[in-house]
Parts: structure tokens; C-alpha cells; sequence
């Protein structure tokens, strides 16, 4: 199926079934992580327990970071294809624009709000409503990642074999808390854009 431009629409429905299991599996994880770490966990099977929980977070991790990333490139793409012009860059840069500083600040709540809106309504998307949730995404997934670094600077400081300090495992619980929640948006997202592209038929009634 071809739209604007040169862009070929193309089935996404797999890729976004793993990336939303992917995303959630590492949330789960990243929470158990937290979990047992706050317990501070001294015998050898807690620590053994905590270093394979860790593992399986870094795993999922990397894995829902590439389904999450690839799925953004067609999701973006089918948007083109279904008739969306004027939107900002291209799909690479709907996926560049996350490994840019300061620009990742902004610019990838900018592209999934887009993509969003080109997916409801190809032919007149800049009058979409952008939802309520890719706001609370973007806001939790923005204090996920700055907390993350506050805690990762604070145990730097004690040195990565000491004890955290209580003020750092509060932390780090509320960013995980965070993050738990900006997974838990952005899978509702990828389906919902999923099921709005896969009915190109009714898109402007679906989410109107």
C-alpha cells in the first residue's frame, strides 16, 4: 500500500505486540529490582537473586529499546503512507532525535504526539487533540530519567560498593516508580496508534 509521497505502508502489528511486551516485561523487572534492593538483601542468595534481577532488567532494557524504536520508525512511516504530510523530519529522525542532548529533551514527545496525531487523522492531523497520556508519558518518563541520574551521581560519590545512603534508595524507588509508570503509558500508546493505523478505514471517528 503506497500514500504521500514514497512512503509504503507497512504492517507494524507484530513488531508492536513485542514491543509492548518488552516494555512492560521491563518494568516489572526494574520494579522487583527496586524492590529487593531496598530491602538490602546481605546473604548470598539475595545478592545472587539482585545480580540476576539486575541482568534480566539490563536485558529488557536493550530489547524494548529496540522493538520500542523500531516500531516509532514504521509507526511514523505508515502515518506518511496514509496520507500525513508536513510532518517534522522523517521516521529516522523520529528515532534520532532520542540519542541527541538537550534536543531529546523535547523533540521525541514531539514526534510520538505527531505520529499519534497523523495516525487518528492523516489528512488533517494538526487539528487532532494531542491525548492527555502522551503528556503524562513524556513528564514521567523526563522525571524517571533526571532522577535516575541524581541517584546514579549519589552512589558514584559513596563508591558503587558501599551502602546507599537512605536519601538515594527513596530516590532511586521514585524514579523506578516513574519509570514503571511511563511504560505502562507508552505500551497503551503503541497500541493505540497501532489500532488507529491498522482501521485506516474509520480513523478520523476512532479517537475523535
Amino acid at each position: 500500500m503506497t500514500g504521500s509521497g514514497d512512503w509504503r505502508f507497512r504492517d507494524a502489528r507484530a513488531i508492536s505486540l513485542v514491543a509492548r511486551a518488552l516494555v512492560l516485561a521491563n518494568a516489572l523487572v526494574s520494579l522487583l529490582t527496586t524492590l529487593v534492593l531496598t530491602m538490602r538483601p546481605e546473604s548470598e542468595t539475595g545478592l545472587f537473586v539482585l545480580a540476576g534481577l539486575s541482568i534480566v532488567q539490563l536485558l529488557t532494557l536493550v530489547a524494548a529499546a529496540v522493538a520500542a524504536l523500531r516500531w516509532l520508525y514504521l509507526a511514523n512511516a505508515n502515518a506518511r503512507a496514509l496520507g500525513a504530510t508536513d510532518l517534522m523530519g522523517s521516521p529516522g529522525w523520529a528515532v534520532g532525535w532520542f540519542f541527541i542532548p538537550l534536543a531529546n529533551l523535547v523533540m521525541p514527545y514531539v514526534t510520538i504526539r505527531d505520529t499519534w496525531k497523523a495516525s487518528v487523522n492523516p489528512r488533517d492531523w494538526q487539528a487532532v487533540r494531542t491525548p492527555v497520556a502522551v503528556g503524562l508519558w513524556w513528564g514521567c518518563w523526563l522525571i524517571a530519567n533526571f532522577t535516575s541520574g541524581i541517584t546514579a551521581a549519589m552512589d558514584f560519590e559513596r563508591g558503587f560498593e558501599a551502602e546507599l545512603a537512605p536519601e538515594a534508595q527513596t530516590l532511586g524507588l521514585v524514579s523506578t516508580l516513574f519509570w514503571v509508570a511511563a511504560a505502562l503509558l507508552f505500551a497503551w500508546i503503541i497500541g493505540r496508534v497501532q489500532a488507529a493505523q491498522s482501521d485506516p478505514a474509520h480513523l478520523g471517528e476512532r479517537f475523535a
